[in-house]
């Protein structure tokens, strides 16, 4: 029989059945799905269990019986020896309470010493023949006998999102802190990152504090069956558990079904597989505390995680720059935008090869590899305040890719270095997201972030396509074609 079926013909709930399993009290089958299997041999012995229990009998006791080392008669005097002392401790209480109403004493004149002295005495043997004027109320199971466990499926499924999803905010910040676009990381390899650096973290955290991050927002808390935190090897073990049966080791189409049983647990009110030996609690949901403080933390993390792309995207040099120093800006932006820049700007500002990457070298063929229009560079006391180039070729089979990365990356170089430029990255994209709908066979001119950017172009059986970044000869006319451009970006004031 299931679980469902064990509580409703023991009317025992199935918090207790699971506790008295992890006492090793009960010990039902599995199935080869995983679930448990109790047989009427397992229905006898919890109704043993529950009597015995609600007569109080303690749980060594019980199981140095249900053992073969103590007999049932030697727990049930025991037993019985208890409850005289303990009827012994309340007619001595009571009979105490009477006697201080009766002598109408305050809490100033109270002298305790007598009091004390006849609750303290030795017990006296009970008086036979009393009996009781109603029946008292059947003793019910003891509190003690659950394991608590969560089923929530909400906050727990929120709880994990927040850790890692937060886990992956920290880690897009720290690539980019480090000068690479998390933009152009591989997701996957980021998905990777995430559960291999929490498969250990989360362990830890429950070992030091018995909770994560997500789970702490939400008021949940995972112990061990004594309520001790788990060391690191229960929290490892659980975790590897959870990852398989309730994320299936993200195989496809298995996951899918992991997690829908994982659901369906929760729904039915059943303890998840990797959650057999914990115990999980919940404190009251709060909205204020618990909804409202899991909003602002999740706002807080974004917040932090976009503070940190956009402060990575800034130029390396501030302020009135050197030909020296936009080239040093320049060349970081390169590499920020397209991580392996062919060519990059010396320090006179001209061009040059950019080093080969590390583990070998790339060849380059073609024209359009060719860096033969240097920048011009206009200076102001010294300082850089436009930046100019243009090419001109005539009769020609070749496409020419327009210098959109070149113009974006100078862009930025020369007018995100500005005092006054903006922290948060989306205020200062409106110059460089202008680029994409300029008008690109006719010329613009483009505004924003204290700079502008000027394009002029003249072509002659050439079509400009901006879509394409290119421009091509048409087919009539390959060898009677002519096209030329200049850029400008200068700082405005």
């Amino acid at each position: 029989m299931t679980s469902k079926e064990m509580e409703a013909r023991s009317g025992v709930p199935r918090a207790n059945i699971r506790y008295y399993e992890a006492e090793g009290l009960l010990c039902p089958a599995r199935a080869k799905n995983g679930y448990r299997n109790y047989s009427e041999a397992d229905l006898a012995a919890l109704e043993k269990i529950k009597l015995l229990r609600r007569l109080g009998v303690p749980m060594e006791e019980l199981k140095a019986v249900q053992g073969g080392s103590r007999s049932l008669s030697e727990a049930l005097d025991s037993r019985l020896a208890s409850l005289a002392g303990e009827r012994g401790t309340l007619e001595r209480v009571e009979r105490v309470c009477g006697e201080l109403r009766r002598s109408g004493e305050t809490f100033e004149t109270l002298d305790p010493g007598t009091y004390l002295s006849v609750l303290d005495a030795p017990a006296l043997p009970p008086a036979g023949g009393e009996v009781w004027w109603k029946a008292p109320p059947a003793p019910a199971l003891p509190e003690a006998d659950t394991l608590p466990v969560y089923t929530g499926l909400t906050r727990r499924l929120l709880a994990r999102l927040f850790d890692e999803y937060g886990l992956l905010c920290l880690l897009l910040a720290v690539i980019a802190l480090t000068g690479h676009n998390p933009s152009l990381a591989s997701g996957l390899a980021l998905q990777i990152a995430v559960q291999v650096i929490w498969l250990f973290l989360e362990p830890l955290l429950l070992r030091l504090f018995g909770t994560t991050p997500g789970k702490a927002l939400l008021g949940l808390r995972i112990t061990g069956r004594d309520g001790e935190r788990l060391t690191y090897s229960e929290g490892l073990t659980r975790h590897l558990l959870l990852l398989w049966y309730g994320e299936g080791l993200f195989i496809p189409i298995w996951s899918w079904i992991q997690m829908f049983r994982t659901a369906s647990r929760c729904w039915n009110d059943e303890p998840q597989p990797w959650d057999a030996d914990t115990a999980y609690t919940a404190a009251p949901f709060r909205p204020l505390r618990h909804a409202a403080g899991f909003v602002l933390a999740s706002v807080l993390v974004l917040a932090c995680a976009e503070a940190a792309n956009s402060y990575s995207q800034l130029p390396p040099n501030r302020g009135p720059l050197t030909v020296a120093e936009f080239a040093e800006n320049y060349n970081r932006q390169a590499a920020y935008i397209d991580q392996s820049p062919v060519w990059i700007l010396d320090e006179t500002g001209g061009w040059k090869r950019a080093p080969d990457p590390p583990g070998g070298t790339v060849t380059y063929t073609g024209a359009s590899w060719r860096r033969d229009h240097d920048f011009q560079y206009t200076l102001e006391d010294g300082a850089v305040r436009a930046v100019t180039w243009e090419r001109s070729l005539e009769n020609t089979e070749e496409w020419i890719y327009l210098p959109v990365n070149d113009i974006a990356t100078a862009a930025t170089a020369l007018a995100w270095s500005r005092a006054d430029a903006p922290l948060w990255a989306s205020a200062r994209k409106g110059l460089i997201s202008g680029l994409v709908d300029a008008d690109w066979e006719n010329g613009f001119t483009l505004r924003g972030n204290g700079a502008v950017v000027t394009w002029e172009v003249e072509s002659r059986n050439f079509y400009v396509n901006g879509d394409l970044a290119a421009a091509f000869p048409t087919d009539e006319a390959k060898a009677d074609n002519s096209l030329s451009w200049r850029c400008t970006i200068a700082l405005e004031g």
